[in-house]
């Protein structure tokens, strides 16, 4: 299942820039076993990552981000869709919605 996440480093006061550096490269390799990786990204200028990432359930994304990730205690979590494709919807249009 295809989910959008949006997070923000919460480091202020907490951690220092070269910390976040070496907990995200272990990130990286926490989770490259476990979550595809569709897309991500770091917003240019703010402590903010963006991500779409295909996990097998709900379940299993609400245990990557409290159990899997190092940096779970640092991330405030600003907004998690479930993501469908178009192209599923499109014929979903094509049939009505009718399964």
């Amino acid at each position: 299942m295809l989910f959008y996440v949006q997070m923000r480093w919460n480091i202020e006061g907490r951690i220092s820039l070269d910390d976040v550096w070496a907990l995200e490269v272990q990130e990286a390799k926490a989770v490259s076993d476990k979550v595809k990786i569709v897309s991500m990204y770091k917003v240019a200028g703010q402590r903010r990552v963006i991500a779409i990432g295909e996990w097998e359930s709900a379940d299993d994304l609400d245990r990557t981000f409290l159990g899997r990730l190092p940096l779970r205690e640092y991330l405030d979590i600003e907004a998690i869709w479930p993501l469908r494709t178009f192209e599923s919807f499109l014929e979903d249009c094509e049939r009505s919605f009718e399964v």
